[in-house]
């Protein structure tokens, strides 16, 4: 049997999060595992999933379990996926680790959604601007050099370098290539390399990002500890599904806490990163009971404040950058336009 291929496909959550709910709902009707696997040829499920299913129903057929079956195609199916459905196999707790899968999913759908909404405006801005320079490097300034030249004044010292520049550029395009991509990956290196630790540091002092941390981590949590499953287990499980350090190093953090006999909260308070908000529901869950319940009130509250706060500093970024353009403009036209004008008045006179 062959197993799908790793570089023509990717992982999709959408379609994890269609397949984990439906399996959840078959199974907790009590339909034969085989019938449940042949019903998801039936979803709209993208062409690398729907040839997936047909590979797992001959696994299933064979009667290996769910974890062995997925297991075979790890292109599609992360980790994190195949081993809460291994722990939801082992404990009986499948319809719970299924239904959690789905949550989880969804989450990761909506925050990718809500980045990418809150980005496009200002990556959109950042695009214009740079295709605004390129147009002006390379078009602009070599006329505004001729017109100095041809009124017999001096290049003033930036027209001069720009157009050193935009001529190098021009005439050595492939060598621009060269030194531009090397740049990239030297800057690549040097980041991942060395400056990786010192980023995340840095971007923790940003209440966003801060935010954004603790409410995928109790979203997670939460998500976890409904299915029901060994809770060291799902945490453990949980740090192979992402590539955040920080959301790693809460993972590892509250697991190795847990392990010496702490509760979560204290955990939290030991780790520090969390709103005091979170960490007193948390305790409150903990000691009256009703974590589960507690948990998932937190994260709705958490995607709340996310949703407000992301909206709020789109709000800023928008105006903010329509200024940069301005102001770019505006210098542009201070350095090289308004001398021209001058020398021309000159020569008028």
């Amino acid at each position: 049997m062959k197993k799908v291929r790793l570089m023509r496909n990717k992982i999709h959550y959408d379609d994890l999060a269609l397949i984990a709910g439906n399996i959840a709902i078959l199974y907790k009707e009590g339909i034969s595992m085989i019938m449940i696997v042949d019903l998801l040829k039936e979803l709209p499920l993208r062409k690398s999933y729907k040839d997936s299913i047909n590979g797992i129903k001959e696994y299933v057929l064979k009667g290996e379990s769910l974890e062995k079956s997925f297991k075979q195609y790890p292109n599609l199916y992360p980790e994190f996926f195949i081993g809460m459905i291994a722990m939801g196999e082992k404990s009986g707790n499948l319809y719970k680790v299924l239904k959690g899968l789905e949550d989880y999913y969804k989450v990761i759908i909506f925050f990718n959604n809500t980045v990418k909404s809150a980005l496009s405006y200002p990556f959109l801005i950042l695009l214009t601007t740079i295709g605004l320079f390129i147009f002006l490097l390379l078009f602009v300034i070599p006329n505004l050099y001729e017109f100095y030249i041809n009124l017999n004044n001096k290049v003033p010292l930036m027209c001069e370098i720009s157009y050193r520049f935009s001529k190098f550029i021009r005439e050595n395009t492939v060598e621009f290539l060269i030194y531009f991509l090397n740049l990239i990956f030297l800057v690549w290196f040097l980041y991942k390399y060395y400056f990786k630790n010192k980023f995340i540091v840095l971007m923790n002092k940003f209440k966003t990002y801060r935010e954004f941390n603790e409410f995928l981590f109790i979203s997670i949590l939460g998500i976890i500890i409904k299915s029901g499953i060994n809770l060291s287990d799902g945490l453990i499980c949980a740090t192979s599904n992402f590539k955040n350090m920080d959301l790693i190093d809460r993972f590892i953090a509250l697991n190795n806490n847990i392990l010496k006999g702490e509760s979560i909260s204290d955990s939290l308070i030991s780790k520090g990163n969390y709103s005091k908000y979170t960490v007193s529901i948390i305790k409150l869950g903990e000691e009256g009971g009703g974590i589960e319940e507690r948990l998932e009130s937190l994260t709705i509250y958490l995607q709340e404040r996310l949703i407000d706060m992301i909206n709020k500093k789109t709000a800023i970024i928008q105006p903010v950058s329509i200024l940069i353009i301005g102001g770019f403009v505006i210098l542009f036209l201070i350095i090289f336009v308004l001398p021209l004008f001058s020398s021309m008045y000159e020569v008028a006179i």
